[in-house]
């Protein structure tokens, strides 16, 4: 005996009909069918006289009605109560800080005016430091790259996939390479993320691999703040394409490093086997009916030996 079952012959007792209940369970008539036969089945029983129209309850499916009925009911209670709770609570995200600041925005507003009621607490971390978050429980979720394959604790569920890209400013003597190799970016002052970001560790690990001396002038994490550098000379600056956005393309050129860093991806991660409320769970969902899928559109951006970007290619992201 299955509870589907328990409750298809609870609507058809109330409603006196097979056919309104199934559209009342939104089932079709054959399952709700098959549900009171299983019923009869098990028990021995005959719990309608179908020759009567309304169908009629025997005498033991009566007995029957009057036993299930406080038990899909509180069912019923139970579904309103928690239906309740769905829009109240509190729960914790972590994301990159560009991710806060650039792709956050219009899906926290979404979810805001959908649930006004439920608390959110937003922290913006490196990658490290957002894995290690999760790890403790201190965040729900968190907004960043995979975690690492070889660690069971965690969960990853991606969202949209993201390459390395170098940025300079619009006249710097790199745009007249291709490819760029990383021994030539390793020549120039290097602006880059915090050490404990993932894009500093895939720099670092390539400079290690050729046996690349480098120049590290500037670290944050704050790529609106690195771009400003570089398109003031201080320095070249290997990031993530979805950190670029339309206007940049005013102060900076962009080169593809696809040749150098595979692309990798964004997503969901959570502790496995930890509780998530609904809360959580919806808000998940409104991460990925707004990102699933978001790809920074970049147009190569090819630069004439006068140093001034031609017409036709034009470096952008959009969302």
């Amino acid at each position: 005996m299955e509870l589907r079952e328990i409750i298809s012959f609870y609507h058809v007792a109330r409603l006196r009909s097979v056919s309104k209940a199934a559209r009342k369970l939104e089932l079709g008539q054959p399952t709700v069918t098959t549900h009171l036969r299983k019923l009869e089945g098990e028990f021995g029983i005959t719990l309608f006289d179908r020759i009567k129209r309304p169908i009629q309850l025997t005498s033991e499916g009566s007995l029957f009605y009057e036993l299930v009925t406080p038990i899909v009911e509180s069912i019923d209670t139970l579904k309103t109560q928690m239906d309740y709770s769905e829009g109240r609570g509190s729960f914790v995200v972590g994301a990159y800080p560009d991710i806060v600041s650039y792709h956050l925005p219009r899906p926290i507003r979404q979810f805001r005016s959908r649930y006004p009621d439920v608390r959110m607490r937003l922290v913006a971390r490196s990658y490290a430091n957002l894995i290690q978050l999760v790890k403790s429980g201190e965040v729900d979720l968190a907004l960043c790259s995979a975690p690492p394959t070889d660690d069971p604790s965690l969960e990853f569920s991606e969202l949209f996939d993201y390459n390395v890209v170098l940025i300079t400013e619009p006249s710097h003597e790199l745009l007249q390479r291709d490819p760029v190799a990383i021994e030539d970016m390793a020549k120039f002052p290097l602006i880059l993320n915090s050490p404990e970001s993932l894009s500093r560790r895939r720099v670092e690990q390539k400079l290690r691999e050729r046996s690349v001396n480098y120049d590290v002038v500037l670290e944050m994490d704050n790529t609106e703040m690195i771009k400003r550098y570089v398109a003031i000379g201080m320095g070249i600056a290997i990031v993530s394409d979805f950190t670029l956005h339309p206007e940049d393309h005013d102060r900076l050129a962009v080169v593809r490093l696809d040749h150098l860093f595979p692309s990798a991806n964004i997503g969901v991660c959570t502790l496995r086997g930890k509780f998530h409320g609904r809360g959580v769970r919806n808000f998940i969902n409104t991460l990925a009916e707004n990102l699933s899928g978001f790809h920074a559109d970049l147009w190569d951006w090819d630069v004439d030996h006068g140093g001034e970007p031609r017409t036709e290619s034009i470096a952008v992201a959009t969302q």
